[in-house]
């Protein structure tokens, strides 16, 4: 990783919008399971959730901002899930990312050559998040919109924010909603093929109910891991805590292994989830199919008996 330094103008954003969204009173409100998090990107499905360390892909946006530094340019992402197979509730995606180019001046001889850093740059992603849910003749939607950003420090670190705004719209009167949703990430890259992470989600939140109630989203923090232990095979685990919660909250593990390099990709994976009454234990498979500048990806998480497993299917393309 490369040296990039932000302009100030950029810090005093940020502090502008700390003031701007006024933390105190949402730490004040109660809690909401609005827009549940439910692992978004069909990679990171089959990874078991294991996403928070690796990213490099437009998704990233929603588990660690940092991560979209390690884009290799540009790219759109697209997935599609009818959660537990039930017809009832339906998940989708779009986010695009795109990695800065700098371009350097150097002298070769009598000539000035003008060269392309593609590494060292600022990266940046926009994404559309949706959730339709179909129930008799009552519907019920949720709707993201947000951005986010990522810089380098030194030769080791990169740190990213990412801003969301959230719209609840419903049949039943009065059940609507607007809101903001603030995180920020940190990535660390401690050796060759190696990096740690840390993201905390929801750190700034806040939903307005049309019937005049505040609710705020659960503030996190995820440590994940990721590891290339060979350039066709990696690794990456993630642990999620909670506020209010008992112990951890999440647990997630997963692996990647390139059959056929740069072409074929099986994943696999396992996500614990400590929430309400009762565990639950999801294993997670999936497999990558990459051709040209197009990826085309599958997972399928098996879910509680009741519910019913998740297809998920996904698309990237580099352009």
């Amino acid at each position: 990783m490369g040296v990039y330094k932000p302009r100030y103008w950029m810090v005093g954003a940020a502090l502008w919008l700390w003031v701007l969204l006024d933390p105190t009173p949402a730490r004040a409100a109660t809690q909401t399971s609005t827009f549940a998090h439910n692992d978004p990107g069909v990679r990171a499905i089959a990874l078991g959730g294991a996403y928070s360390a690796l990213g490099g892909e437009p998704i990233a946006l929603y588990w660690n901002p940092a991560t979209l530094f390690y884009q290799s340019g540009r790219s759109i992402e697209a997935s599609y899930a009818d959660l537990y197979g039930l017809g009832l509730a339906r998940r989708t995606f779009l986010t695009l990312g795109s990695k800065s180019v700098i371009e350097e001046l150097r002298s070769d001889g009598d000539r000035i050559v003008v060269t392309k850093d593609r590494e060292t740059g600022p990266a940046y992603a926009l994404g559309i998040q949706s959730l339709f849910l179909d129930l008799d003749e009552n519907g019920y939607s949720e709707l993201s919109l947000g951005g986010g950003a990522s810089w380098g420090y030194g030769e080791r670190v990169a740190v990213g924010l990412a801003l969301h705004a959230l719209f609840i719209t419903s049949d039943l009167d009065d059940v609507s909603a607007w809101g903001y949703d603030l995180g920020l990430g940190v990535s660390i890259e401690h050796a060759a093929n190696a990096r740690v992470a840390i993201a905390v989600p929801h750190l700034l939140s806040r939903i307005f109910w049309k019937f005049d109630s505040t609710e705020r989203l659960p503030l996190g923090l995820v440590l994940g891991w990721t590891r290339n232990i060979t350039p066709r095979l990696l690794f990456a685990a993630d642990v999620e805590w909670r506020e209010e919660g008992n112990g951890l909250y999440r647990l997630a593990a997963g692996g990647e292994w390139w059959l056929v390099r740069e072409r074929l990709a099986l994943r696999a994976g396992f996500r614990h989830v400590s929430a309400g009454l009762e565990d639950s234990n999801n294993p997670s498979f999936g497999a990558g199919f990459h051709i040209s500048r197009l990826r085309f990806d599958y997972a399928y998480r098996m879910e509680k008996e009741v519910l019913g497993d998740t297809h998920r299917l996904g698309i990237l393309v580099g352009f």
